[in-house]
């Protein structure tokens, strides 16, 4: 056995083979495992317990804050959080575990000498410095359509457990999942609006008997803690809510976790100035809601 440690703490790209001290011992469940893997970061956190986050390319604001949270709360516990560095819910699973200061694992599928999108190079260099970013690929490999299918088992083969964020039916994020079915992965799906073709795929494994999340709680009662985790997820208690009859109040009960535009609601508010910006003050202050792109303001997911 080779140990490639010593190629990771240089921060050169690094060639992992089956065998080798650092090569995940889950991805033996994997179909035609890889015999080598390229990457770059710290091989050594691929054997660490993971929870893979999936989802569509094409998130909705809700489905971004959603994996943003689950993704910190879920590295707070200490699990790795592994994804596929695509926009939309990888990317903000990537960015939920590194705002909570935790690891995260990017399964590309391209070569290792590429980073796509291109737009995610910050990203990628940001995971770099805690977890790493691994592939199968040769180098100088272009992102080709078939190589995404064959990414998605490795992402379902490094975890305990795969949440699907918001799919369709058709779509990568199902692969996943349907990939950490067969390899004997516990498959997790948010639940959505009845009517949002984004969320059909979630409410399919749903329906097949995935376990429902609404919070990282839920994870945890069914994968539990990895080894040496201690700290619970961050969520505020009950008495964080604003107080009936307030300025805050008002504006809370107008509020889900799709959004309304800023504006909006101010028109409707018949109150003062005053009382109106010391209600949303309020709430901002405690962590009840969340800054939408384009003007907008949302509950923040993981309040009662």
């Amino acid at each position: 056995m080779t140990d490639k440690r010593n190629d990771t703490a240089r921060g050169a790209p690094w060639t992992l083979r089956r065998g080798d001290v650092d090569w995940p011992e889950l991805w033996r469940d994997v179909e035609d495992p890889p015999d080598t893997v390229r990457g770059s970061g710290s091989s050594g956190v691929l054997g660490r317990s993971a929870v893979a986050i999936v989802g569509t390319r094409r998130a909705s604001a809700r489905g971004l804050a959603v994996a943003r949270r689950l993704s910190a709360d879920l590295a707070r516990t200490g699990w790795v959080v592994v994804s596929g560095l695509a926009r939309g819910v990888d990317a903000a699973a990537h960015e939920g575990a590194l705002a909570a200061g935790g690891v995260t694992v990017a399964v590309m599928a391209t070569g290792v000498d590429r980073t796509y999108p291109a737009g995610h190079a910050d990203l990628r260099r940001r995971i770099e410095r805690v977890g790493c970013v691994v592939t199968e690929a040769p180098d100088g490999t272009a992102p080709l359509p078939f190589l995404f299918p064959r990414r998605n088992r490795l992402v379902s083969g490094l975890a305990r457990g795969v949440i699907v964020v918001e799919a369709p039916l058709r779509s990568g994020a199902m692969s996943t999942a349907h990939h950490g079915l067969d390899q004997g992965r516990e498959v997790f799906a948010v639940p959505g609006p009845v009517d949002v073709d984004g969320c059909r795929g979630c409410h399919h494994l749903l329906r097949q008997g995935a376990h429902l999340v609404e919070r990282a709680r839920d994870v945890l009662e069914v994968l539990g803690r990895p080894p040496g985790g201690t700290s619970s997820p961050d969520e505020p208690p009950a008495t964080a809510l604003p107080v009936a009859g307030s300025a805050a109040r008002w504006i809370w009960d107008r509020l889900d976790l799709t959004g309304l535009r800023l504006s909006e609601l101010r028109r409707r508010w018949a109150g003062t100035e005053a009382m109106w910006h010391e209600g949303l003050l309020a709430l901002e202050m405690a962590g009840l809601i969340a800054r939408l792109p384009g003007g907008g303001i949302a509950r923040k997911i993981w309040v009662p």
